[in-house]
């Protein structure tokens, strides 16, 4: 089932919860008022069914797995304090359009609801790689950025509509010529560096 067809068929199974620990509670009630021997066993059973409706209520709030995105490559989470801004490394040889997915799959992953504000209303996501310009030189270059209302997931075509992503050209071209400057001379003489990356 989709996302949306498990939180109705919780937020259904939180209404039949409510309506049995109703029942329950209306019989345990009568049970203690006439003092029926199993009395006990019934403030058990309606404490079961309000813990299960409790349950059915909290998964009726959001998704239980994160949606995929086709097309999104793998990334690694390299910075997240849980408030307006993280950032994400992927792979030097990752193209624009891929980035663009991963940004969006990065983002459906990251930007939950229970991020807080130092001041911005905005979540900003950055994507970045690592690069060798130099033998022995490492160097953190930027590939693109997107931004969204903080404290919002945004699953619909109609929501991410409220995305912005803005991709640094000029990055990808050097990127390209570092590919080239890499296929012409050896692997020791710098170019790019292949991260290990794992779907966060």
């Amino acid at each position: 089932m989709m996302d949306g067809s498990l939180q109705s068929f919780f937020a259904s199974a939180t209404q039949v919860g409510l309506g049995v620990a109703g029942l329950l509670a209306l019989l345990t009630l009568l049970a203690w008022l006439r003092n029926w021997p199993w009395k006990f066993s019934l403030v058990g059973y309606t404490a079961f069914t309000l813990v299960l409706t409790a349950g059915c209520f909290a998964l009726s709030l959001g998704p239980i797995f994160r949606s995929r995105i086709p097309g999104a490559a793998p990334y690694t989470t390299v910075y997240d304090q849980g408030a307006e801004r993280a950032v994400i490394a992927v792979s030097p040889d990752i193209t624009p359009e891929h980035l663009i997915l991963t940004l969006k799959q990065a983002a459906s992953d990251l930007a939950s609801s229970g991020r807080f504000s130092t001041g911005s209303p905005v979540f900003t996501l950055q994507a970045r790689t690592v690069i060798h310009p130099e033998p022995g030189v490492s160097e953190p270059l930027l590939l693109g950025t997107l931004q969204q209302p903080l404290g919002k997931r945004l699953r619909t075509p109609e929501e991410q509509q409220q995305q912005q992503i803005r991709l640094e050209e000029e990055a990808f071209a050097r990127l390209r010529k570092l590919v080239q400057v890499q296929a012409a001379a050896s692997p020791a003489e710098g170019g790019l560096e292949e991260l290990p990356l794992s779907q966060s």
